[in-house]
This record gives structure tokens, sequence and C-alpha cells, in this order.
């Protein structure tokens, strides 16, 4: 008897046992299930600072970083107070307020700035006549003990790490290709980065220029694209790199051959737009990249296609938003709080509800330490759905904010104080909002200028 293709298909599965007979029937296949949101971790400029026990940091020139918790637990100071940076007791505070609210996160991404600020600057104020060699070593076990302090606090979770302007031998904004630093960085963070082989190419990439691909650990196969932007920073200089060389151009050469529009997740520490800060400060549009790097990005983002996935940022230590044209849309672009309180800004940091398959956040919740309390304990400040009334963190609910905060003077006080991370020390100036709010849609000068003039500042 002839077996029509679809009764063949239909007894596939019973591998011919009844032979093509018109009674038997293939058993109903269940549909796919869409893979479950998940709860990722996002954290950014930590700027740990070594030094903050100054009697300490001998012990910690001679030791390996696998001894430096030993170390630095002799401290007795307190919890870095505002306008500091990250010491021993913040560290240790945030990683055990992150492991009670989120114990098992399948991501966690770090938006880089791991060394305080001026570290450079104070090794050698501690250590004075020490050779670069035992900077550059001391640097490197800083990183190792960073990593080590990570993975025992999430020894499955896959990271995504990023480098920031602080973080290098050479000095800030002097991120440096091809170079040692950036080598033992990756041999360091390997085992988290490439957690399940995830990130096979790790070293290889990230030691070229501190950028690189990796997958994400559930759903369909999901390209994250890590960038290095301080290669596009308006202050950068490649002051210990080759001479002659463009690292910023080599980058974006390299972006060309990886993106693409399978809404890949992406992540970098500065972003794209203007210094909202820096312009208030100056009084006309400073912006964060050297314009024809953010032009070539817009330009490269539109013609790949790269719809609304999620965009994971640093550097700003406020929590903020940026939405980006691309080629079938808007780029939403979430910037995360710091944990160091060096600002005036409370520490935070996000737990980010995921879709694996899109990337995109639909919702976001921050916990944050309230420093000028009596007794600062981390609390849940808020939920982003919640508070705006919105779905998702996404680029068509970031423009509903943004119109709501033109118009609605207390959405705009709501949104300022999340800024700050509820800290009531250093928030903008209500009457200066328009600085801020210009900036999340006009990411170069001359349309951030023009709106900015639309309303009288």
């Amino acid at each position: 008897m002839r077996c029509t293709a679809a009764a063949f298909i239909g007894l596939l599965s019973a591998l011919f046992a009844a032979g093509c007979g018109a009674s038997s029937v293939a058993a109903p296949v269940a549909p796919t299930a869409p893979p479950a949101a998940q709860t990722w971790l996002f954290t950014s400029d930590w700027h740990f600072n070594p030094y903050d026990d100054p009697a300490l940091v001998k012990d910690l020139v001679r030791a390996p970083a696998t001894r430096w918790r030993t170390i630095l637990e002799r401290s007795h100071k307190p919890i870095s107070p505002y306008f500091q940076d990250t010491n021993i007791a913040l560290l240790e505070s945030a990683l055990g307020a992150m492991r009670a609210v989120v114990p098992n996160p399948p991501v966690v991404l770090i938006g880089g700035d791991s060394l305080a600020h001026k570290f450079r600057e104070t090794f050698f104020a501690l250590q004075p006549g020490a050779p670069e060699a035992a900077f550059d070593a001391f640097v490197d076990k800083t990183f190792a003990f960073l990593a080590l302090e990570f993975d025992r606090t999430y020894p499955r979770a896959q990271f995504l790490i990023t480098l920031g302007n602080n973080d290098g031998y050479c000095g800030n904004y002097k991120s440096t290709p091809k170079s040692p630093f950036l080598a033992h960085l990756a041999a360091a963070w390997n085992p988290l980065v490439d957690r399940n082989g995830m990130a096979p190419g790790f070293v290889r990439e990230f030691s070229t220029g501190g950028y690189y691909t990796a997958s994400l650990p559930s759903g369909p196969a999901m390209p994250a694209i890590v960038l290095n932007s301080v290669f596009w920073s308006s202050l950068y200089e490649n002051a210990c790199g080759e001479r002659g060389s463009d690292p910023g151009a080599a980058e974006l050469d390299w972006l060309t051959t990886h993106l693409s529009a399978k809404h890949p997740l992406l992540l970098t520490h500065i972003p794209l737009g203007i210094d909202e800060y820096a312009s208030l400060n100056a009084n006309h549009a400073v912006p964060l990249y050297k314009v024809a790097y953010t032009q070539r990005l817009l330009a490269l983002l539109a013609r790949k296609g790269v719809g609304p996935s999620a965009f994971v940022i640093g550097h700003i230590h406020h929590a903020t938003f940026e939405v980006a044209p691309t080629g079938i849309g808007e780029l939403g672009a979430m910037i995360i709080p710091s944990i160091t309180p060096s600002q005036g800004n409370n520490p935070g940091f996000v737990l980010a509800v995921v879709n694996p398959s899109s990337p995109v956040i639909g919702d976001a919740t921050t916990y944050v330490l309230p420093l000028g309390s009596q007794s600062p304990a981390w609390t849940k400040l808020y939920s982003f759905d919640q508070a705006y009334g919105l779905t998702a963190f996404d680029a068509a609910n970031l423009l509903r904010l943004q119109a709501r905060m033109a118009k609605n003077a207390s959405v705009r006080k709501q949104f300022f104080y999340y800024y700050n991370s509820a800290s009531t020390t250093a928030t903008p100036a209500p009457e200066k909002w328009p600085w801020y709010w210009c900036g999340h849609v006009h990411l170069t000068p001359p349309p951030y200028a023009t709106c900015l003039s639309r309303h009288g500042m």
C-alpha cells in the first residue's frame, strides 16, 4: 500500500510499527512554550578602593589576590560615605544584599569602572618610588580579587563585564589596545565570562581591545556584544598604545562584522550621547563621544536594522536612559546606578526581568543603600513599571515617559528622586531639568542645543 507524505510524517514517531495503515493515528505534538522570563543582575561603577585603610596596602602589595580578602577584613572602617569610593565594607555589603535578593541569577552584568578614581596616583602616593611593574601587578591583583569575590557570590552565573575609563595601567581615559593589562584581566575573569562555554573567544577578543561576543545561557542562541566605548570617548588619549593608530575606528570595523539584526544585548560603559551634567556646568553641549564615532555608530545600528533590544550602560552613576534611532525603530538604553557613592548618590543595583529570546527588559527593580539614614540597610526603592504605570523598559515606554516628564512637574520630581538613588545630596536643581531631559533623545550637540533653546535654556 502506498503511503502519502502526510501519513508518512504523521507516523514517523511510531517508526512504522503498524505500517502505513489508515487506522494508525499520530499523537498530537504540544506547542513549544516560549522561554520563561528571567531575573538578571545589573551593576556598575564599583570603583573599588583597596587603599581605604592605608595600613593594609603594603600587605596587599606583597600578597596574592587569593589572600586579599583575609587582609582587607582586618579593616574596621565603616561603609564608604557620600563622595567616597567603594571600600571593602561597602563591597561586601553590596554583594551580600545582591545574593539575598537574587540568589541565583543566570546572568550578571558589570558595567565598567571597577577601579577607584585616581587609582594610579594613590598607589604611588602610598608607595613612593615603587616601580611601574609593582603598580601593574597591583592593578592585576585588584581585578583578580574582584573576580574571586563575584565568583564566590555567584558561582553559577554567566558574567558579562566591560571596561570603564578608570580601568587599566595607563590612567584615566587611556585604555590601551593589545596590552598586558587586557590579557591579564581576561585570564582572571575568563572562568566567569566563559561559564559553560558561552564565550569561547573571550580571552582572544578581549585581549585585543576590551570588546568581545558571548551567547546568553538560555532560550534560542542569542548573541551578546560587549563594547569598549572608552576608545570613542571625547576624552580618550591613546597615550600608551601604538602611535598613529585609531582604536575607536578599529573597534567600529570589528563591530561591523559582528553586529546583526538578531536583537543582541549590547553592553558598554560610556553612553553615546550628551554629558548632561558637564553640559549644564559648561553652558553648552558636551558630547560623551567624539561626534564622528557617534554618527558612525548610529549609522551602523540603522544599516544593520538593530531593533528594540536591551542596551545596558554605566558611567553616569545615576539611573537614567537614552533612546537611540535605528533602522527599524528606536533602541532603548538603560543607564544603571553606581555602587560607589562618589557623586553624592546612594549605592544602587538593578534586578531586570528579561525575556531571554529577545532580550527585552520587561521591568527593572532598583535596590539602594540610603547612606543618609541613621542605620543604613539595603532596601527596594522602586519598580520601573509600577512607578510609572508602564509595561516594560523599552524604547516605546521610555518615549512615553519622556513625554510625561515634559508636561508634568511631579513626574520630573519622581524621576530625579530615582535618578540619584533616593539621595537628597547633589540632586539636580528642578529648574534645570531640560539639560537632562533633552539628553535622553538628542544624542549629538546640534539637536541637543536646539532642544535646550526651545525650553529657554
